[in-house]
């Protein structure tokens, strides 16, 4: 039986998605930030927000992967709804409270921590001989993200922080509709035909046995670290390149961070979709370090920038290097970690993006409370400088010891 339409409801679930994501995670500092959170208090909630995800995905992968009954669709549903009542919540409750700071934890986590799960829905349907072009669906979340950052800016001109609860409840309705959209088929309980040994190492002997990627392992958490810094806190960047007093005004901020936020993710989707051509001419460890040459250029030009044009090229960058370091940091694990580890492999690349995030939130949020902009971006460019030198001396040592 071949399911019809699969491919566009896929495509559906990932726009809505992504559109949701763009409130969370791109506007949160400024929606805590104008209920009237410091600096400080705003990093711990956001690095709060961060390790409860990191959390929460890795305990309910587990409960998903052991359960006869839950699957993917039901959980990813179910985390919808979470999040549709306490955004309701947040529309009503507007107070600068610990109350506040508990919903606002929850519903942002309850928000992202499905998002593993739809990328695994794309493979449970291949158990019934459906095919779904993941990448198709995962560019069109892409643009979609793009698209819900540039209209969540120009709404919060309009309506001001109050707009944020709204649009994520909106969106967590949209996900759960086409989620539930998406045809159930029977769970079934995976089992390895490979005869690959699955690994059983902990994560200190997996470094110990494979100490050849710690440096790439370090300079990506350094890279994601300034990467995080300045989108995390982008509406500082902002008011530091406007000035104080034309930030002042309502929702220019939001207007140029939403401008912003457009740019840099979708000129990632010619890279993304045309990343199988770029190894047919480049190895993986050449295109690891162009994209952290890159990186650590479009931040330098981000500390630098003098006006809100010269901020929006700096973004273009985004094409040559996130974009790049994203897959890449995938074939680089698999090339250099054995079949029986490569899930702890693949889980290690992964895992630095959080890691650099969560430096990047609670760090951040402290360094902002006594440093001005210029310094704490000053700190973030050092340290993403630092990572494209090792990662470059990274990638000689792997090169040798392979």
């Amino acid at each position: 039986m071949k399911f019809k339409n699969l491919n566009l409801k896929y495509a559906l679930i990932n726009a809505a998605y992504l559109m949701m994501l763009c409130a969370t995670a791109g506007y949160a500092y400024n929606f805590l930030s104008q209920i009237g959170f410091p600096d400080g208090t705003v990093g711990i909630i956001i690095s709060l927000i961060s390790v409860c995800g990191v959390i929460g995905q890795t305990v309910s992968g587990s409960i998903i992967d052991k359960s006869e009954k839950l699957d993917e669709k039901t959980f990813i549903s179910l985390s919808m709804i979470v999040t549709i009542i306490l955004s309701g919540l947040l529309i009503i409750y507007k107070g600068q409270s610990i109350l506040t700071i508990v919903l606002v934890v929850i519903a942002f986590t309850s928000a992202a921590i499905g998002m593993p799960f739809l990328n695994s829905m794309a493979f449970i349907y291949e158990q019934e001989g459906q095919t779904i072009n993941y990448g198709l669906g995962r560019g069109v979340g892409s643009a979609a993200y793009a698209v819900g950052s540039a209209l969540l800016g120009r709404l919060w001109s309009w309506g001001g922080k109050d707009i944020l609860p709204i649009y994520i409840l909106v969106m967590a309705v949209l996900v759960f509709l086409s989620v539930r959209l998406m045809p159930t088929v029977k769970k079934q309980t995976a089992v390895s035909e490979s005869g690959e040994k699955v690994s059983q190492i902990s994560y200190g002997e997996f470094f110990k046995k494979y100490n050849k990627i710690i440096l790439v392992v370090v300079s990506l958490i350094l890279m994601y670290f300034c990467h995080m810094l300045m989108n995390t806190y982008i509406a500082k960047v902002i008011t530091n390149i406007i000035g104080a007093d034309a930030a002042a005004a309502a929702g220019t901020v939001e207007g140029i961070q939403g401008t912003a936020l457009f740019i840099q993710a979708m000129v990632e989707l010619p890279t993304m979709f045309g990343f199988a051509l770029l190894l047919k001419k480049f190895s993986v460890n050449k295109l690891l370090i162009i994209a952290a040459v890159v990186f650590s250029i479009k931040h330098i030009m981000i500390l630098l920038c003098p006006n809100v044009p010269m901020l929006y090229a700096s973004m273009v960058l985004q094409m040559f290097s996130y974009a790049i370091v994203v897959p890449a940091a995938v074939y680089f694990s698999n090339e250099n970690v054995a079949a029986e580890d490569r899930n702890k492999g693949q889980a290690v690349m992964g895992v630095t993006a959080t890691v650099g995030g969560l430096i990047a939130s609670l760090v951040g949020g402290q360094l902002f409370q006594y440093m001005s902009t210029s310094s704490v971006l000053t700190i973030g460019v050092a340290a993403s400088c630092i990572g494209t030198v090792l990662m470059i001396i990274g990638i000689r040592n792997s090169e040798k010891k392979a």
